[in-house]
């Protein structure tokens, strides 16, 4: 016997009998999930209600009075817009784990509001750069060091790009601050890594004020619940309770992707309500820690919102809307809100496990069949 949600199958019964009780429990999580989302467009609903007839309380988190902006496709004659991916590929094997990594910036020039010319930094289809780890790393680690070695490729490369094209925006493919990595203990093997992460991030925040460059991140499948926390506290505060808890437990995108509509923004919000104690953001120090912020924007008429993080310590609103009317701009498809620079970024950075296994090949015809280069049991079952 075990528990699916709230419910549970009885293994005692025959084939028979489990099918159908799977079937049943299949049909009530299905009338489940058309209930909450048909609650989630309600309250999306209400959202741009509400964005007529009242004003958002601003202060330090939440810097625009009005719930949803319009916005309008943005000039981009004599624009340079930049975008940075990377990919990576490893493998884990009895003594040590490889991985791939590969980064490439690449440069759109706009001329007469359309895409006339695309460079690229270090080149077109960059080499991938081979790497080993000899560290023990458990499987959990193992994953924190390799997407902090990926970071660090992007965000080097970043740098490079804005120092190279001078562009007027460069987007990263994903946030502007470090994701999906904690903090590691000072005497951990995970520590050299991480502080070469940040360090990487403070030299590429250094580049984008320095060459007076507008560094946004654009994620593409957010999980975040900032918007849905500030609407709880700021915008429905004197809702019922049931609203409040499905606020609790909804994902911005999947509440704004019923209030907004293509071409709009919802306001302009810090990235932490508490920056200076964020773990990830105090890393920055309390100065640059209180320079990141976010919104939501819906590019794509089929497609939900995506959320954008940028940094700015001066003209943020006026940041916001050059961001958000690039973004607008330069939109390529209906069903697919990412830009285009980063789509083109994606296509050439990423790597196949073809590549990988080219690399394991080539280690063991010139080092040999030896125990370390041996794959784990797990992946050479004989059944």
């Amino acid at each position: 016997m075990f528990f699916l949600g709230h419910f549970k199958i009885n293994f005692r019964k025959d084939h028979t009998g489990i099918m159908k009780e799977l079937i049943e429990l299949t049909e009530t999580f299905a009338q489940r999930i058309v209930e909450i989302e048909g609650q989630r467009k309600k309250t999306g609903e209400l959202l741009r209600e509400l964005n007529e007839k009242m004003k958002v309380s601003t202060d330090s988190e939440v810097l625009e009075e009005k719930i949803i902006f319009p916005v309008s496709k943005g000039n981009i004659e004599d624009l340079k817009v930049a975008g940075v991916d990377g990919g990576l590929v490893k493998h884990s094997l009895h003594g040590i784990d490889i991985m791939l990594l590969r980064a490439i910036g690449v440069l759109f020039h706009y001329k007469g509001n359309r895409l006339s010319a695309a460079e690229y930094h270090p080149s077109t289809i960059p080499t991938p750069i081979p790497y080993i780890v000899f560290d023990p790393f458990s499987d959990i680690e193992i994953e924190m060091n390799s997407n902090m070695e990926r970071q660090i490729i992007e965000v080097n490369t970043a740098k490079e790009t804005i120092e190279k094209f001078k562009p007027d925006i460069v987007f990263l493919n994903g946030s502007v601050v470090p994701h999906y990595v904690e903090k590691p203990v000072e005497h951990s093997l995970l520590y050299p890594p991480y502080r070469k992460m940040i360090e990487a991030y403070l030299k590429l925040f250094e580049a984008a004020r320095k060459n007076k460059t507008i560094l946004a991140g654009v994620i593409e499948d957010s999980r975040g619940t900032r918007f849905c926390e500030i609407a709880n506290e700021k915008i429905l505060q004197e809702s019922d309770q049931e609203l409040k808890l499905l606020l609790e437990r909804t994902k911005d995108t999947n509440l704004l992707t019923y209030a907004l509509s293509l071409n709009e923004r919802s306001f302009v919000f810090k990235y932490s309500a508490d920056p200076e104690g964020h773990p990830m953001l105090r890393e920055f120090g309390p100065e640059l820690a209180n320079l990141v912020f976010s919104f939501y924007l819906k590019t794509a008429e089929f497609d939900r919102p995506i959320r954008v993080d940028f940094l700015a310590n001066e003209n943020i609103l006026e940041i916001a809307n050059k961001i958000s009317s690039v973004l607008v701009a330069t939109a390529g498809h209906s069903s697919y809100g990412m830009p285009p620079v980063l789509i083109e970024a994606d296509q050439r950075a990423k790597l196949s496990e073809k590549d990988l296994d080219t690399f394991y090949l080539d280690l063991v015809n010139k080092a040999g069949n030896l125990p370390g280069l041996f794959n784990l049991r797990r992946d050479q079952r004989p059944f």
